[in-house]
């Protein structure tokens, strides 16, 4: 009746040398671009936590051509309350949260 289904033969291409180097599309290797080694982390924030962020980055953004992120400006931050101490940041934690 119908004849049998049958596969092709899988033939491999041969593998290039170091001499066909210019056969590739690229002439750089692809590295993924990993800025750390951990998985985010979630930050909780009210709505209107959300905004005041947003309109910082807003603001921030004004003044350069740099790319600003919440993220970032939460990250500079830290660098802030190093900077500031532990009693400012605590004291501003009282009074702002």
């Amino acid at each position: 009746m119908s004849k049998e289904l049958t596969r092709p033969k899988l033939e491999k291409p041969e593998r290039s040398t170091t001499d066909s180097n210019s056969s590739r599309l690229t002439s750089f290797s692809t590295k993924k671009k990993n800025t750390t080694g951990e998985s985010p982390k979630t930050v909780r924030m009210t709505p209107a936590e959300k905004m005041l962020a947003q309109e910082l980055v807003e603001e921030i953004q004004a003044l350069t051509h740099k790319n600003i992120t919440v993220s970032t400006l939460l990250r500079a931050g830290l660098y802030l309350a190093r900077s500031a101490g532990p009693d400012k940041v605590l004291k501003a934690i009282k009074e702002n949260i």
